[in-house]
């Protein structure tokens, strides 16, 4: 029996109106607005309309920070600082809206071409993103008003690793699963920690490309991740209105 809370992401066509009535119109707990998308950025949705939005159809919020224009561990010191900026603002916005939680994204460090082929090097950039992570993003999580939850996206192993064992020892941050993209890539530090998971991203792919097809169109194998005795939230990300509710009925038909 599902214990978890059943949410998703909009369409991409949904107005935030359309998001809320949607989402209560087919027995979703709580919608995750993305703001990435110009609908739900911090400069064109204000706080107050959310609020009456949660209250009206009586839905929790979920926030997906931006990830398009954040990076943690750039090499670059002003994009880093541009970073902790837009951050603050969407930790202000989801603390004034009562969001429960903010999900988001590490960043990452850049491959080059070569020959034709894409070289990457992690030493390189293994003792920058360790001392970035614990001398910057360790006393921002700190004095974050909200509860905060790393996805999974580049793979976290030794610097990363390192602070990010750091900051879980000694804050609240919490982690996001995304089950898509554990099927193309898996990152046991996530599994490892299991216990501060408090959001998970469904959707479906061929374990090749992040496709976000409706749960049971692909390869994603539900039962990795243990969801019958998981309590946080449970948010579909396939963000298409048929999809969403395809996907709805094959989690509940597969817990239930």
């Amino acid at each position: 029996m599902i214990s978890a809370k059943l949410g998703m992401q909009p369409d991409v066509r949904h107005s935030p109106k359309d998001a809320f009535e949607f989402a209560a119109n087919n027995g979703f707990s709580h919608v995750e607005i993305l703001m990435d998308h110009p609908f739900y950025s911090v400069e064109n949705l204000s706080f107050a309309e959310v609020i009456e939005l949660k209250w009206s159809y009586d839905l929790d919020l979920l926030i997906h920070a931006p990830a398009t224009s954040t990076n943690f561990i750039s090499i670059s010191e002003e994009m880093r600082k541009a970073s902790y900026k837009e951050m603050s603002k969407v930790c202000y916005f989801a603390d004034k809206c009562g969001a429960e939680v903010v999900t988001f994204h590490i960043g990452w460090n850049p491959a080059f071409i070569n020959n034709g082929e894409f070289y990457f090097n992690k030493e390189l950039f293994d003792r920058h993103n360790e001392s970035v992570l614990l001398n910057e993003f360790l006393s921002f999580i700190k004095a974050c008003p909200v509860q905060l939850a790393l996805e999974n996206t580049i793979m976290i192993e030794d610097g990363l690793e390192r602070a990010l064992n750091e900051i879980i020892r000694t804050t609240t941050l919490g982690l996001t699963i995304d089950v898509g993209h554990y099927n193309i890539r898996e990152n046991p530090f996530f599994l490892k920690n299991f216990d501060r998971v408090v959001n998970m991203h469904l959707h479906d792919n061929d374990g090749k490309s992040d496709l976000h097809l409706a749960l049971g169109r692909g390869s994603v194998d539900l039962k990795r991740f243990n969801l019958n005795k998981y309590t946080g939230f449970l948010t579909i990300e396939t963000r298409e209105e048929k999809s969403i509710l395809e996907s709805r009925d094959y989690l509940l038909k597969v817990i239930l």
